[in-house]
């Protein structure tokens, strides 16, 4: 398969191989379509969790959440990690 670069992300692509990230075009355009395909398997799985979460919800089979505790975990983790 042939697939042209639109004339728009060509001084790009041009410039990734210049610079070294990429060996060639071709390269390029090969790691472009693996992100795409991963963040679309990603997109996918959140549909997925998100469906299954509702379901949950429907079925009564949820507890509630405390926000105040949940921020204070998420302030306990950044603190963790800058320490």
């Amino acid at each position: 398969m042939n697939v042209s670069v639109p004339t728009e992300f060509v001084p790009f692509v041009d410039q990734l191989v210049a610079g070294g990230a990429y060996p060639t075009a071709e390269a390029v355009v090969g790691d472009a379509l693996a992100l795409m395909r991963d963040r679309r398997s990603r997109l996918e799985e959140l549909k997925q969790s998100l469906q299954e979460a509702r379901e949950e919800i429907l079925r009564g089979e949820c507890e509630p959440f405390d926000v105040e505790e949940i921020l204070a975990a998420g302030r306990r983790a950044m603190a963790a990690r800058a320490g």
